[in-house]
């Protein structure tokens, strides 16, 4: 089994409890990760048999960028559901990070995660 963490990934969204705090994009930074098995036979050297990271990232950072979520919660869970659906990866991990907010209140970080 392998694990993959995708790390602090920088996103732009609109994302807030009042449309105030959703009118502008605020950065997010996002942590995933994951885990995925293959078979001991399998050419580990051969993308196709490898879960391909940039695909991931890319989906990612779309999910994020036109989610409609109001709270890190609701967009954690929507992200987490579509990843393994759609990729086909287990135990997915998802954390975010308000950085604006956290500096706000004088944080290191603010985040959330499942």
């Amino acid at each position: 089994m392998f694990k993959v963490e995708i790390k602090n990934l920088s996103i732009n969204a609109n994302i807030g409890i009042t449309a105030k705090e959703r009118a502008k994009k605020q950065v997010l930074k996002v942590t995933l990760s994951f885990y995925y098995s293959l078979k001991h036979s399998i050419n580990l050297n051969d993308i196709e048999n490898v879960k391909d990271y940039s695909s991931i990232t890319k989906y990612l950072k779309e999910l994020v960028q036109n989610s409609n979520s109001h709270t890190l919660e609701h967009l954690i869970i929507n992200v987490s559901k579509a990843l393994e659906k759609k990729f086909k990866i287990k135990d997915v991990k998802v954390s975010i990070n308000k950085t604006a907010v956290a500096k706000r209140y004088g944080a290191e970080s603010v985040s959330v995660s499942n």
